[in-house]
Parts: structure tokens; sequence; C-alpha cells
């Protein structure tokens, strides 16, 4: 009898609880980090948070992105000089470093110089052509003060400059009474201005040790690019299968299957970009030279640069043209005819260079990024993220819009053509 009711206990106890469960939702009894809507927000939120430290430590993340990039690039040319030479990866890889350093950074080494000794020597020669004018204003006949620049070997660009701040007729001018203005106005605020100077030498000093601290560091950052490149090539088998574990066994083909278009447009994006601009990078610098535009090692490669989104390298021609005309040359470099149209012509060159002959070889069509998406993705990831989000904008934008096309436009459009109920989950 005590056991009949014992049995009958339970059971009164387990018919309740189930009828409890019943009378609750089953979301009810989820944890918030167990729904799949709340999982997906804190998964966004978990991205952006990891880019968000990763642009406040780029001092550790730049290089490291760097390293990740070039082992991608090179992955090709290692497997290559392995099967050519017969050699080991890790001499592989030491060599292409090797490489690296002889074919592109002691020449940019080189260049660079060589553009900060043109710049100088601009700097100082249009320091030159202000002090003359400004001595020409001295003279009270117009014509004494062309004479006076053409004998000193001025060039037309600041004889023209001199006419036209040269406006009275008695020989004085509006440049003049400035400077008498001027004068007048720093004979009454000297000690202020003494200040003034004292607090910009000071400044001067900062800014040049900061340019030390900043050579130093891109040095480092070279070196830590290095080192990550070296590791991570050495073990880029092992990188690729610790990636290849952190799959889902759900949905691994299909995972595969985006990683593998990823991959086609991003290398060939990145792999054919990259290569086209360090050979405009060439072609602008020697043509610059060849014009005349000073620091033309230095613009030259910042157009290149520029050029990675295409027709970006249009804002050279104002600045090249800009240079060459403060530059004054006294022969056919100083006429309009070559200030204006040689600049342009040779952008024109470079443009034509980079869409018929340097894209259809290297790159090809396969890459599907067209010119809006590569602007407004460069445009906010530098934004956003600064130099870290310059490297990742692109590929993050290639990656987005396969999996618009692959994922969410077919679902959306089954939904549009009433094929299916709703486009999401992804999972129906």
């Amino acid at each position: 009898m005590t056991n009949n009711q014992s049995s009958d206990h339970s059971s009164d106890q387990t018919s309740t609880q189930s009828s409890s469960s019943e009378s609750h939702p089953a979301w009810a009894r989820l944890h918030l980090w167990q729904m799949q809507p709340i999982r997906d927000i804190l998964l966004g939120l978990g991205i952006f948070a990891l880019i968000l430290m990763g642009q406040k430590a780029s001092v550790v993340t730049v290089p490291l992105l760097l390293a990740l990039l070039f082992a991608y690039l090179f992955e090709p040319v290692i497997c290559w000089s392995m099967k050519r030479f017969s050699i080991s990866r890790r001499t592989s890889v030491i060599g292409i470093i090797a490489s690296f350093v002889i074919v592109i950074i002691i020449p940019s080494i080189i260049g660079a110089s060589f553009g900060i000794a043109q710049t100088i020597s601009f700097v100082q020669s249009t320091a030159a052509n202000i002090e003359a004018v400004q001595k020409a204003q001295e003279f009270n006949d117009i014509e004494k003060a062309r004479l006076y620049l053409n004998e000193n070997n001025i060039a037309p660009a600041w004889i023209s400059i001199h006419d036209t701040i040269r406006t009275n007729d008695d020989g004085t001018s509006a440049f003049q009474e400035s400077l008498v203005a001027i004068n007048d106005w720093l004979v009454e605020h000297k000690d202020e201005v003494a200040q003034t100077a004292t607090d910009v030498g000071i400044e001067t000093i900062n800014r040049i040790m900061t340019m030390i601290g900043a050579a130093f560091g891109f040095g480092f950052m070279g070196f830590v690019t290095a080192f990550f490149f070296f590791f991570i090539s050495t073990e880029w088998i092992q990188v690729k299968d610790f990636g290849a574990e952190l799959l889902p066994d759900k949905n691994r083909d299909k995972i595969i299957d985006l990683l593998v278009k990823f991959d086609a447009v991003i290398s060939g994006f990145i792999r054919g970009r990259l290569t086209i601009a360090f050979i405009q990078a060439i072609v602008f610098s020697l043509g610059f030279f060849a014009i005349g535009v000073p620091g033309a090692f230095i613009l030259g490669p910042v157009i290149a640069v520029l050029s990675i989104v295409p027709y970006l390298a249009l804002v050279g021609v104002p600045i090249a043209i800009s240079l060459l005309w403060l530059q004054g040359y006294n022969d056919i470099r100083g006429e309009w005819y070559w200030v204006f149209g040689a600049p342009t012509i040779l952008y024109f060159i470079g443009q034509a260079l980079d869409d018929y002959v340097w894209t259809p070889l290297i790159q090809g069509k396969s890459t599907g990024m067209d010119t809006p998406t590569i602007l407004f993705a460069s445009l906010a990831g530098g934004a956003l993220f600064g130099v870290f989000g310059l490297l990742i904008a692109i590929p993050i934008a290639a990656c987005v819009k396969i999996l618009i096309q692959e994922i969410f436009w077919p679902k959306f459009k089954e939904w549009a053509e009433g094929r299916a109920a709703d486009p999401l989950p992804i999972d129906n």
C-alpha cells in the first residue's frame, strides 16, 4: 500500500512538472546566447570588437597582417622555387626575404634618398626665386627689375609672379606695402614674436625628433614583419590545417566552396594590383624624372600606390604640373605646353599601360572587384581604422560581396518570386 502511494505521488510530481514545462514556451528555458538572433548579434559585435582591438594594437597587428598578406601572396612563388630548385621551404623563404631586400628595399631606399635630395634642391631653388622676386621689388623701374631677374636666370614663371604682385605705376607694389605693414607690426609686438619664435624652434626640434622616431619605428615594423613572415611562411601548411580544423562539420563543403571563391577574388586582386603598382612605380618615377618634375622618385611611388584604386592616380597630374611650373626651367620644360602637357600625357600613358597591358596580362578579369566597390571600401576602411583599415578593407569587401551573391541574394530572390516563405534563417 505504501509503495503504491509512493508511486502515485511520483507520478503526480512527474505529471505536474510535465504540465509545468508544457505551460512555458521553449525559448523561456534558453539562455540568451542560445538564441540564434542574439548569437548572430553577439558574433557581429565580437568581430567588430576584434577589428577595433586590432586597430588599437596596430603596432603589432599591422606587421602581423602584412606578414600574413606576404605569406599568402608569395606562397605560389615558394612552392615554385621548392620544386624548381629542389630546396626546402625554409631555404625558399630565406631566399625570398633576401631577394625582397635586394630587389625592392635597397632600390627603394636609394630612390627615396635621391627623391629627398631632389626635394631639398627644389625647396632651395624656390627660396632663391622668392628672394630674387623680393629683391626685384626694390627697383622703382619695372624694366630694371625684369632685367635684374633675367640676369639672375630667374624662370619666366617667377617673372610672371613678380609682374603680378607689382601693381602700382610708381614702382611700389601691394607686396611692398604689405612688407611695411608687417614690419611695423613686428616692431610693435617684438616680445610676442620672440616668444613665438622660441616656441616654433622647440616645436621644430620636436618634429625632427618625431620624424627620427618614425624612421626607427618604420625600420622596427619592417623587421617585425619579416620575422612574422618567416615563421608564418615556413609553417604555412600548418596554418592552413589549423584554419581548416576550425570549420564546423555542418556545411563544411559550402564553407570550403566560399573560401575557394574568396581566394580567387582576393588573390587575383591583391597579387595583381600590387604587382601592377610596383611596375607603375617604376614607370611614373622614371617618367616624372624624364619630364623634369622635382621629387620624381618620391612622387612616382606615391602615385603608383594610389593607382591600386583604379584612376585614383589622376590626382598626380595637378601635383606634377604645379611642381614643374614652380621649378621654373629656362628651356622647353618651362614652356606652358610642356608644363601642362607632359604630366597629362604621362598619366594617360601610364593608365593605358595599366588598362590594356598590365591588367590583362597580370590581373585578368577574374577579380569581380569593380571601381566603386574598391574606392568605397578603401576610403571607408582608411577613415575608420587608418592603415589597419586599409589593409583589411578590400578583402572584407570582396568577401562580403561574395556572401551576398552566393547566400543572401538567392534566398531573397526565392522569397521575392514566392518560392520561399522567408529568406531568413539561412538554413530552412
